[in-house]
């Protein structure tokens, strides 16, 4: 080892294959990796992440390299197979076992727990008794029984809805988790389960890998994360073994979590949380704490029974005294039909007045309400399917009824989860529809348009058509290009029309892809019988590399300074709506340029300016109408979103959660979390209270963020008890969905770990 380079002094460990048996100290235990995952997930704004992150993961971790110096883990070779044992002992397994399905007697049984069910089959004993043993009459066992055959339904009815929604939930979202993961042990690769996955192990991760565990990411890689279904957002985030902070913004940062996709790019990273222990584990503990005991419903017929059970109980109690009163007087008066007491008449007289009065008690028992009540939710259940939605607990079709307040998640819920492009300007005119941009711009520029947003797209960027008429669309690779593909199909002219005119392989393309430092990607290709480059980034960068503009006519003219701020203030205008904008740009390049010679300052320059679009996540269809009802039925609409604070508040003003008076609250989650919880995350009831009511957007939040949201309206005394609702799609709604009274998951978007924490799953993701 000394030989290779290494003094004695370096924590090395050597590889199996050279014969040394692996360390088995850790200078790392699992709380202190989990307070590293949880900073570098709650702390994204530059202020929050120097004043936070870097002091634990920068100065006192040593960052990736001191890392794993306290793991024992060799960056080159990985750990060896004979520490996993080992490691599992110590860091746990990944591995979240899963609850079994409850058995339909167990089920049934929960169901007798109810109060009701339990006075009316003691009622039923009390009738059978009577009608057996003292009455003694032919027909008198039959109210006991017909008493009992009601609970009996009730509780069937009840436990096969509850059963078979579970079972046909747990068909819909049946996957196989037990995924092959290329990893680095003994010095070479291989491949293990997910779940033999330990800490320390280093994963090898390229383009469509979900990731099966937290992580911090190491050494060069060119990885484009999809956070989406953990935190709501839709743009790609890059990792670095450090902390990249440029101009006040966090432009990478080093945490891989579980259940987060690589939408592009290679890389590896070293496993540092594992099963219960990572990100997406702690909400799923989460949610067992949330495990809600009875529904409003439920507890609305408890205190029916109860009041029932006292006054009826009261009363027959009171039946039995006057009657003996007046038995007592009787024979005090000498009224009595005997004037001396006989055992055999009045002890009999005596257990008639008690049978009288528990007679009084049963019938006062309003045994057939539980039935009436299940069979209603029932044909409920069937009814709302049709509607395409699935109710998994048959008390969720009441409580949603008396719904108050609505936490609903943004993207995919009440966005369509797909980048769009909403408006567009060029030719020194703004279009504000596509549709009818394609009818009013000249065939010529809208071959310029699309070409220039075609070309400069990644091939492994493409749209996948679906159904019999191919009608339905599905992304795949990066959403913002996708979003220029489908400008192509807008525009009249198909994407692949143009890919085939311009082949990834054809001869002299060259591509110098997209880096956060230039914000920008461009291409080259043949073009015309010349050279032309096809330039796309942020929009107020590459404007300013533009000298010219492509008129209405598709000639380029100078791009003089009143026309510059014509497209400065339409940048702006677009950034006002929360649009994400992007810059189309091109340039012809000599005919006999040396392509392969070609630098990116040399093509990045002197360029003449396509057009300017408006991405965005567009709203659905149905949610402003929605919203509105709900409005006028007297429900708030909150709306919890990942999003900074400038896009969500567009958006919740096009929908209408805001009102354009801007008397509602926009909030920070950053912000909300130090003013309503305490250092440890408990929450502070009074400082929530002076919160809540006008809080109606909720930006830049985390999934215990929107937890604590529901939690506190809930426990709320300034009004009468509010009905929550919550609505969501991500891995970051499931928490707050399991806490609600009721939880709505979309079917179609929604991760399997939000459907598995709702109540109710809408089938066609219809808000």
């Amino acid at each position: 080892t000394l030989k290779q380079g290494h003094s004695a002094g370096t924590d090395f460990t050597l590889p199996l294959w050279l014969g040394q048996i692996p360390a088995m100290s850790y200078k790392m235990d699992q709380k202190s990796l989990a307070k590293l995952v949880r900073l570098t997930f709650d702390n994204t704004r530059s202020a929050d992440v120097e004043k936070e992150v870097l002091p634990f993961y920068k100065t006192e971790l040593g960052e990736v390299d001191g890392l794993l110096t306290k793991l024992s883990v060799n960056k080159e070779t990985g750990i060896s197979s004979k520490e996993v044992e080992n490691r599992k002992k110590e860091f746990g397994v990944n591995k979240v076992e899963a609850e079994p399905q409850e058995p339909l007697w167990k089920l049934m049984w929960e169901a007798l727990q109810d109060p009701t069910l339990i006075f009316l089959t003691c009622a039923a004993g009390f009738s059978l008794f009577i009608a057996i043993f003292v009455e003694q009459s032919d027909y008198g066992w039959l109210e006991g029984v017909a008493i009992l055959f009601a609970v009996l339904v009730v509780i069937s009815v009840g436990a096969i809805n509850d059963y078979q929604k579970e079972a046909q939930f747990r068909e819909l979202n049946a996957k196989k988790d037990d995924v092959p993961i290329t990893v680095m042990r003994n010095g070479s690769t291989s491949k293990v389960s997910t779940f033999e996955l330990v800490v320390g192990d280093i994963v090898l991760l390229s383009t469509g890998d979900i990731l099966p565990a937290d992580g911090i990411i190491i050494g060069r890689n060119d990885l484009e994360i999809n956070e989406k279904m953990l935190t709501g957002e839709t743009v790609m985030k890059k990792k670095s073994p450090s902390y990249a902070i440029v101009d006040g913004s966090v432009k990478s940062n080093p945490t891989l979590f579980a259940g987060t996709f690589v939408q592009a790019g290679e890389g590896r990273m070293v496993v540092i949380a594992v099963g219960p222990n990572t990100y997406q584990g702690t909400m799923e503990e989460k949610m067992k704490e949330a495990e809600a005991g009875r529904s409003i419903l439920q507890k609305k017929l408890d205190s029916m029974t109860d009041l029932i059970t006292n006054v009826s109980m009261y009363v027959s109690i009171l039946l039995v005294i006057i009657l003996s009163l007046r038995m007592a007087y009787s024979f005090h008066t000498k009224q009595c039909c005997m004037e001396s007491w006989d055992h055999k008449v009045h002890w009999t007289e005596l257990l008639g007045f008690v049978i009288t009065g528990i007679t009084i008690f049963v019938v006062a028992v309003p045994e057939g309400l539980p039935l009436a009540v299940t069979i209603a939710l029932a044909f409920s259940v069937k009814k709302m399917l049709k509607d395409n939605n699935l109710v998994r607990h048959l008390s969720a079709c009441e409580t949603m009824g008396g719904a108050t307040t609505i936490c609903s998640d943004k993207t995919g819920t009440l966005t369509t989860s797909r980048m769009t492009v909403v408006k567009m300007w060029t030719g020194d005119k703004t279009f504000s529809n596509i549709k009818a941009a394609s009818t009013a711009v000249k065939a010529e520029l809208l071959k310029r348009i699309s070409e220039a947003s075609v070309i400069n797209t990644l091939f492994k960027t493409y749209l996948k058509r679906e159904g019999t008429d191919n009608l339905s669309t599905v992304y795949c690779g990066n959403d913002t290009e996708c979003a220029l593909l489908v400008l192509s199909d807008e525009l009249g002219i198909p994407y692949e029309q143009v890919r085939k005119s311009f082949p990834d392989s054809e001869k002299n393309r060259r591509c110098f892809t997209f880096s956060s430092d230039r914000k920008r990607m461009s291409t080259v290709v043949p073009y015309e019988g010349g050279v032309s480059a096809f330039v796309k980034g942020a929009a107020e960068i590459v404007s300013e590399l533009c000298v010219s503009y492509l008129d209405s006519s598709n000639s380029p003219v100078p791009l003089d300074k009143e026309v510059m701020r014509g497209v400065q203030q339409t940048i702006s205008d677009f950034a006002d709506e929360g649009l994400r904008t992007i810059c189309i740009a091109s340039k012809s390049l000599p005919k006999t340029v040396d392509v392969a010679g070609l630098t990116v300052q040399e093509v990045e320059r002197e360029l003449t300016l396509v057009a300017l679009v408006g991405i965005e996540d567009p709203l659905r269809a149905e949610v402003p109408d929605a919203i509105a009802d709900c409005k006028r039925a007297g429900i708030v609409v909150r709306m919890v979103t990942g999003d900074n604070v400038q896009t969500a508040r567009a958006i919740a003003l096009k929908c209408g959660i805001l009102s354009k008076d801007g008397a509602e609250t926009v909030m920070d989650g950053k912000d909300f979390r130090e003013r309503v919880c305490d250092k440890d995350g408990n929450l502070l009831q009074d400082e929530f209270d002076k919160v809540w009511p006008d809080l109606r957007v909720l930006a830049r939040s985390t999934p215990l963020d929107k937890h604590v949201l529901v939690s506190g309206i809930q426990a709320s005394q300034i009004t009468t008890r509010q009905t929550v609702a919550v609505t969501g799609d991500g891995t970051n709604d499931a928490p707050a969905l399991k806490k609600a009274d009721v939880g709505f998951a979309m079917g179609i978007q929604g991760t399997e770990v939000a459907k598995s924490a709702s109540d109710v799953i809408i089938m066609d993701d219809n808000f």
